[in-house]
């Protein structure tokens, strides 16, 4: 038998809890797997949303990277929009 997770007493960051949280749902579907198939507790349907949608996606935040979204050019401003669309302009009727 296993024994409860216990949490520290001290503060922790949101994703710290987030990061626990991923893991006991993957202990949980380890514990049901282990199980004969009769005696499973959880629903074929809860497996798959835990494996496939919930933990893929907390996951997938949790190891969010906002400098990735930082490359290439910075975007136009609409002074130079504008300046780059009135030079069209001049030369289509030109």
């Amino acid at each position: 038998m296993t024994t409860p997770t216990q949490y520290p007493e001290f503060p922790m960051n949101e994703y710290t809890h987030l990061q626990r949280i991923i893991k006991e749902l993957k202990e949980v579907l380890a514990r049901d797997a282990g199980r004969h198939e009769m005696d499973e507790h959880l629903t074929p349907s809860m497996r798959a949303l835990l494996e496939e949608e919930i933990i893929p996606v907390l996951e997938n935040e949790l190891d969010y990277d906002p400098t990735d979204d930082m490359g290439g050019e910075p975007p136009m401003t609409a002074a130079e929009m504008h300046t780059a669309a009135w030079k069209q302009h001049q030369e289509m009727h030109s």
